[in-house]
């Protein structure tokens, strides 16, 4: 196996822990609260990206972000694995993948 094929196969694992940890709450860690919602926010930095929320606090969020950013979100730029706040005061992690 080549070091290009390994990239891939090792991109699409993590994705598909990270959606079972968010889906499940199980895992090795996971990603958000059983609670949370993964909501399409459109493109950021060039990919597709998700919200992973609502969070109360951007302590909250925080610590969803860096589990999403311990899985590989900053490969796909760097403002995946961070936390924005919406207009209503609640806090999301932006994921490049969906549950």
């Amino acid at each position: 196996m080549t070091t290009t094929t390994r990239t891939p196969l090792r991109r699409a694992a993590a994705a598909a822990l990270l959606a079972g940890s968010i889906v499940t709450g199980l895992g090795v860690a996971t990603a958000a609260p059983a609670t949370a919602a993964v909501t399409p926010i459109g493109t950021v930095d060039g990919h597709r990206a998700f919200g992973i929320g609502p969070h109360s606090s951007a302590a909250a969020c925080a610590a969803t972000a860096d589990r999403l950013s311990s899985f590989g979100a900053k490969r796909f730029g760097p403002r995946f694995g961070t936390c924005y706040r919406t207009g209503n005061g609640q806090w999301w992690a932006i994921s490049p993948w969906s549950a």
